[in-house]
């Protein structure tokens, strides 16, 4: 299944974290940010595994940012600290995501989670902390042609 069949379904999952007032994705990301704290999804890197007679799927590594204030803040920071525990417990629960990919777990590229700290949104710096994910999605089946 591409990206766009399984984010708006992660989306969500994530939007069901109580303490998260927003989540965006690449298809509604904000100019600036307004709304505190709130999470941006974003795929930051990928694979593609295709063949004439072979399997046909990506894999994408994925950045959540969880943006707790909207400057350097300590207080943000420390706000930032349950959602390590959130982020994870929410993503476990749902590793299929609904039955739509093969699975999603944190990511053996990077560390799990980096931060809390600031993070650059656009000019702004930002309290926060950032979460990797990899995706595996399952098998589509598309024209490769010789």
């Amino acid at each position: 299944m591409p990206l766009d069949d399984w984010m708006p379904t992660l989306k969500d999952k994530m939007q069901e974290i109580g303490e998260l007032e927003r989540v965006f994705t690449y298809e509604d990301m904000p100019a600036a940010l307004a709304i505190f704290p709130c999470m941006i999804i974003l795929p930051v890197e990928g694979q593609f595994e295709y063949s004439a007679g072979g399997p046909q799927r990506d894999r994408h590594e994925l950045q959540l940012t969880v943006y707790t204030a909207g400057q350097i803040l300590g207080q943000a920071m420390g706000q930032a600290v349950p959602f390590i525990k959130l982020v994870k417990e929410k993503m476990a629960a749902n590793i299929s995501l609904d039955d739509k990919v093969v699975s999603i777990l944190p990511s053996a590229q990077a560390p799990s989670y980096d931060g809390p700290g600031g993070i650059r949104y656009g000019e702004s710096m930002h309290s926060g902390i950032i979460f990797r994910y990899h995706v595996k999605e399952k098998a589509t089946t598309f024209a490769v042609a010789a």
